[in-house]
């Protein structure tokens, strides 16, 4: 609070004294000049006497001549006192407002706003830098999961539209640079309910100076960042950086996924967006001939991380010598026939518009379309409003890298075991895989499924704590089915022990204190796992088989047992 009343005592400083001096003079003219009393005697008025009069003067200007009469050289001198005081006051209020939309004092104050409303804050909260496209999705998500968010942006004018919108919890705003680790520290980075700092901004070299302040003024805080360059992302991975995604890369796993695993590409794709949903193919890619239009970093990490079995790879960019492309590549821009024609675009099964540019991505999928109608289209949209557009074209596989990302970071906050799945899920086999949709979608009448997080500890499952704490065994299968309960069955997806993920565990397999189990199933009813973590009666009475519904009798069956 200190800064911002010096900051102000220093740009008032001059209507300050102007106002001091000129009310110093005209009180001491009051006193020093004579009136008279009722009865014609000299009399003169006191300092405060005085300086009561000249303050309601100078700031009303309506007053009565009090408590006497004034004689005419009173009346002079109040006349200039009058015009004297109300010019400083305008000066001064000029100042003022002046003061008030000083760039540096709306700074001042918003910075002193911020840093109290962090203090105040005792609930666990997320920073995030950058509050562009991914930082707004990343924040919605996350409101809608009951978790504050800090946010800080550069741009006044993005963290300004934030205040007019409406969300569950309202964010804790900044306009700064979150590469200042100032910043950070106002933003709370070592508080106790710090969960993590998210650098989603549109400047790689950026996010990397976020993560190397925020590991070196908290190695605990987890740090996720967005990179899509690998120089970068590597640099970020030798300072401890917990996650970094890259859009690209992500988006090529999912295109070879698609191709030559898409029953892995339907799970991976029910599990990860559950709350910002992608507009996805459920499809799988055509194999044969592919074209590639653009080869930028979008372009590359499709052709470096393509299985090429059963797929002929051509390449179309305007300039590849700066692109570093293969010599095979056709130079065009991919939105002329003639270029798409000599590529061979009617012999094609599949074309990917990977361009930075959404009009010419849209160009490159309209045409490709005139020519050969049969063609798979795959398209990169830029900008958010222009998702529409490619919907409307008929783009059969639209990759959005601010969701992508948004999604990728929401997974790992809310749902870190969905997260190992999804890491782990391509050892896979594909029988493994197809039985696992299959039961999937007979459990959910093939609709999509919720995911849920079992932890065995006495904070989250307390009721099956108690139950293996007394040496009593308890299996995977024991907490998924129930002939009983068969509408709150479950499948499980994956058991983490000490650090160790298992894959699909057996229903046979024993379960232990501190163990994650990860399942999945409808989303009518409430799974088995949900109903067993804090009911004593139904572990009861499901998993030790007792039939008596008195407690006193189920007290002395246990004894007995």
């Amino acid at each position: 609070m200190s800064d911002i009343f010096f900051l102000a005592l220093r740009r008032l400083r001059a209507p300050l004294v102007l106002l001091i001096a000129v009310y110093a003079v005209a009180t001491m003219g009051m006193v020093l000049i004579p009136g008279e009393d009722g009865n014609g005697n000299t009399w003169h008025m006191s300092f405060f006497h005085a300086f009561y009069f000249v303050s309601f003067m100078g700031t009303t200007i309506g007053f009565g001549e009090i408590p006497y009469p004034f004689t005419e050289m009173q009346r002079a001198w109040v006349l200039v006192c009058i015009y004297t005081s109300v010019i400083t006051w305008l000066y001064a209020i000029g100042s003022i407002l002046t003061l008030v939309q000083d760039p540096l004092f709306r700074q001042a104050i918003a910075e002193r706003g911020f840093t109290r409303a962090i203090h105040r804050n005792e609930q666990p909260f997320y920073i995030i830098c950058g509050y562009g496209e991914t930082g707004e999705l990343i924040h919605r998500g996350l409101s809608r999961l009951g978790l504050v968010t800090v946010i800080i942006d550069y741009n006044q004018a993005r963290t300004s539209s934030l205040q007019l919108q409406d969300f569950r919890y309202a964010p804790i705003i900044l306009a700064a640079d979150g590469t200042n680790p100032q910043v950070l520290l106002k933003a709370g980075i070592n508080r106790h309910n710090c969960r993590g700092i998210i650098a989603v901004t549109e400047d790689d070299h950026t996010n990397l100076q976020v993560a190397v302040s925020s590991k070196l003024l908290n190695r605990d805080v987890a740090v996720l960042c967005r990179s899509e360059i690998e120089d970068e992302a590597a640099n970020m991975a030798s300072f401890g950086t917990d996650v970094i995604i890259n859009p690209y890369l992500a988006f090529a796993s999912r295109v070879n996924m698609l191709a030559h695993k898409p029953a892995l590409h339907k799970i991976q794709n029910w599990l990860i967006n559950q709350y910002s949903p992608e507009h996805i193919t459920e499809d799988r890619l055509p194999l044969g001939r592919w074209i590639i239009c653009g080869y930028g970093r979008l372009g590359k990490a499709i052709a470096n991380n393509l299985d090429r079995e059963n797929i002929e790879l051509v390449i179309v960019d305007p300039d590849p010598i700066a692109s570093r492309a293969p010599e095979s590549t056709i130079v065009g821009r991919g939105t002329e026939a003639k270029t798409l024609q000599e590529a061979g675009v009617n012999e094609t099964d599949l074309i990917i518009a990977a361009s930075d540019d959404d009009a010419n991505n849209l160009s490159i999928l309209m045409t490709a379309r005139q020519l050969n109608p049969d063609i798979y289209t795959v398209g990169r949209v830029s900008g958010q409003h222009n998702q529409v557009l490619f919907k409307q074209a008929q783009c059969q596989y639209i990759m959005r890298r601010s969701q992508l990302v948004a999604n990728e970071v929401l997974t790992m906050i809310s749902r870190p075991l969905v997260s190992r799945f999804v890491k782990y899920s391509g050892s896979l086999s594909e029988i493994d895989t197809e039985q696992l949709i299959d039961a999937i979608g007979g459990l959910t009448k093939n609709r999509d499924p919720i995911t849920w997080r079992l932890g065995l500890n006495t904070v989250e499952a307390p009721a099956i704590a108690d139950h293996l704490s007394t040496g009593r065994k308890l299996t995977v299968g024991d907490v998924c089915n129930h002939e009983k309960l068969n509408h709150a069955r479950c499948i499980p997806l994956l058991l983490l022990r000490g650090g160790v993920s298992q894959l699909l565990p057996p229903t046979q397999t024993e379960l232990a204190l501190d163990d994650q189990l990860l399942v999945c199933g409808g989303s009518r009813h409430l799974l088995l796992p949900e109903r067993l973590r804090d009911n004593n009666e139904l572990i009861d009475t499901l998993i030790n088989r007792n039939r008596h519904h008195i407690p006193l009798l189920r007290w002395l069956a246990n004894r007995k047992g």
